[in-house]
């Protein structure tokens, strides 16, 4: 999946299976809609949770459900995170279609700054630790 994310100059390669939306090649997938992140429970892992504890501190409704690809493909935003990257990017184009107005959303902008946020204290929890 991910050469197919390369063939077609995407970072992400976002997949479905029977009309619904799994995950990336390595990432979780939300979409947002009526300012909610929704998104299948498919990768368990510390980012899924931390999306889901970020949305809540931010209060952000979260709504852990399937998503269909006519929803996907509805969104008003689109988000990925991983372990990987440590990060949570948006999604502004889908196929060469743009997602909402085609740049990060509202909902993104505040999760992102909450986990930068939490990212900057963990590692201040951590470098304390060390010493």
């Amino acid at each position: 999946m991910s050469q197919h994310a390369v063939e077609h100059d995407a970072l992400e390669t976002i997949q479905l299976r029977d009309g619904l939306l799994t995950e990336g090649s390595s990432s979780n997938v939300w979409i947002v809609k009526d300012g909610a992140p929704r998104g299948p429970r498919i990768l368990e892992g510390i980012r899924y949770a931390l999306i889901e504890e970020l949305a809540h501190d931010a209060g952000i409704r979260f709504e852990e459900r399937e998503i269909s690809e006519a929803e996907l493909r509805a969104a008003d935003e689109v988000m990925i995170s991983s372990s990987a990257t440590k990060e949570i990017m948006p999604v502004t184009t889908l196929n060469d279609a743009r997602i909402g107005d085609g740049r990060p959303g509202a909902v993104y902008a505040t999760l992102y700054d909450v986990y930068q946020w939490a990212k900057a204290h963990e590692f201040g929890r951590q470098s304390n630790r060390a010493a």
